[in-house]
């Protein structure tokens, strides 16, 4: 590069200093002093080898401002010459580093070598890209290029438990197919039965570890476990999945912090229409009363601190009724089917009540009133009980009492004759069975009469078509093997009927005139009051003792 040139007639030269680094331009003033402008600037250090030298910014500007103004002689600085410079910068976590090149002006470019050094004198040596970097130096510059990059940590996965539970939605009433809305039907009660998932533990997966821009591992981050809370009632592990938390009764799921408890019993201060319809796994404590026209179903017991209306409760194991049962109609229709305001209880195990109007009971085990059961139906499996020994209270006016051991009463039937009717001795259930196929077995019957009127008209016709007479025998044949069933079927229930055994009637006080007594398949009529007395079986016949 040559070291300076000058214009006489401009009265400028250009020139770089001894170190050959700093250029600068004087002026000489000159008789002609010839107007000049930037492009003719640029052009005379062009044709002086200083292109390429680094300008200050706004210099040439000021030189011609200066010059222009000038009639004495001045120096200016115009700019230097500088070597090509990097800088190298690392994120704060060391995964990446990335690289700077200023470019040279008029000195020396950036080298490759200067570059790889560089990051060696920082502990760079890991995901060093050289490509990228022999790429930036042969371009001489570069901005924020990425040269080297580490392997992050892979976050792990934190541990969770997952419920099965649905969840608690609002009770609505239900919509109808004929766009009605039934208030009654709330949609179900959430519950649950003993084994039934509830909520999974899911461990945590711990992450991978990272690897820095030095070559230093980085370690994930700890994976956050979870465990069950201690002590959820009504749960338990399965047997076979530690993880899985599993109902352990039946009951209504509660989700409560870090696990799931089952309570057994859903709790109510009353049931109407605000509740809607109940229909749940476990036992429901009702404190007041069930009013017409509801229904309570629970697989465990149900206990109403009220009364029961017109309504229809049914438990899988016993029903207690702490005050009445009140119907508002007969218990049964004209077609023999529930009457619709009755009140209908059927208990798996016992039932008990306070009193008992216009009802239909049914109990798997023992029915207990506290004082009278009018006009109702009861059926037990083992026995029925009204009032208490020696008590004033106990009375069964009308209706029916069945029961397969005992029927015990402080008084059957009443002053005015309302027909009572009192059943020991067989299962209700084989006595309405009994009833069924001895009605069915009638209808059957009639129709093999019809049937054989008829084939015995076909056979007589001289022109008989022999299919139609073999279709006749064919439904003969098959209606006799009905038939055949139905009297083997009712053999059998007959047989069920006549053990009576040690089945009894017990009447503390009074069996009234209209009461009607069945053991077994015997039957007492009462045709005059009878005083305190004891109904049996003995040599065949029902006796009654006092």
């Amino acid at each position: 590069m040559a070291g300076e040139i000058e214009d006489t007639k401009v009265g400028l030269t250009f020139r770089l200093d001894n170190g050959g680094y700093k250029l600068s331009a004087s002026f000489v003033p000159t008789d002609e002093k010839p107007p000049i402008n930037l492009t003719w600037i640029k052009q005379a250090l062009a044709a002086a080898g200083f292109a390429d030298l680094y300008l200050y910014e706004h210099a040439l500007v000021e030189l011609l401002k200066r010059y222009n103004a000038a009639s004495q002689p001045f120096t200016f600085d115009l700019g230097e010459r500088r070597n090509g410079s990097f800088t190298i910068t690392c994120t704060p976590d060391n995964l990446e580093a990335r690289l700077t090149i200023i470019p040279a002006y008029g000195g020396k470019a950036v080298a490759a070598e200067q570059v790889r050094q560089a990051l060696k004198e920082k502990g760079i040596v890991f995901g060093v890209d050289e490509e990228a970097i022999n790429r930036a130096v042969a371009d001489g510059a570069a901005s924020d290029l990425l040269v080297a990059r580490g392997i992050p940590p892979q976050s792990g996965t934190d541990g969770e438990l997952v419920s099965f539970v649905p969840e608690i939605r609002d009770r609505q009433p239900q919509l109808l197919d004929d766009d009605r809305v039934d208030y009654r039907n709330l949609g179900q009660i959430l519950s649950v039965r003993a084994g039934e998932p509830l909520m999974r533990r899911i461990p945590p997966v711990e992450g991978v570890a990272g690897t820095s821009i030095t070559g230093k591992a980085i370690s994930s981050p700890p994976a956050r476990d979870v465990t069950f809370a201690p002590n959820l009632p009504g749960t338990a592990f399965d047997a076979d999945d530690p993880n899985l938390l599993v109902a352990a009764v039946d009951g209504q799921p509660v989700l409560v912090a870090n696990g799931i408890v089952v309570e057994q019993v859903l709790r109510l201060k009353l049931v109407d229409l605000s509740v809607g319809n109940l229909d749940f796994n476990g036992t429901i404590d009702i404190a007041g009363d069930v009013v017409a026209g509801m229904t309570v179903k629970a697989s465990g017991d149900i206990i109403i601190g009220g009364v029961v209306e017109a309504s229809r409760i049914e438990a899988g194991g016993n029903i207690e009724v702490r005050g009445g049962v009140i119907g508002q109609g007969d218990t049964r229709s004209s077609a023999a089917e529930a009457g619709r305001d009755a009140v209908r209880i059927r208990a798996g195990g016992c039932v008990s009540a306070q009193f008992v109007e216009n009802a239909f009971v049914e109990a798997g085990d023992s029915i207990q009133v506290q004082e009278f059961c009018m006009q109702s139906e009861l059926v037990a499996g083992n026995q029925i009980v009204v009032g208490h020994d020696g008590g004033n209270k106990g009375h069964v006016i009308g209706g029916s009492c069945q029961a397969i051991n005992l029927v015990r009463a402080v008084t059957l039937g009443s002053h005015a004759g309302v027909h009572t009717t009192v059943s020991v001795g067989v299962d209700p259930h084989v006595r309405e069975r009994f009833s069924t196929v001895r009605l069915k077995l009638q209808e059957k019957e009639r129709e093999m009469d019809e049937l054989a009127k008829k084939l015995e008209y076909y056979e007589s016709l001289p022109s008989a078509q022999p299919e139609q007479v073999a279709r006749t025998r064919e439904a003969r044949d098959k209606l006799q093997s009905v038939i055949s069933e139905l009297t083997g079927e009712k053999k059998r229930l007959q047989k069920r009927l006549e053990q009576v055994a040690s089945a009894q009637v017990v009447v503390e006080r009074e069996a009234l005139v209209g009461v009607v007594i069945s053991i077994g398949a015997k039957v007492f009529q009462v045709d005059e009051d009878l005083g305190a007395t004891v109904f049996r079986i003995e040599e065949g016949a029902i006796v009654a003792s006092s």
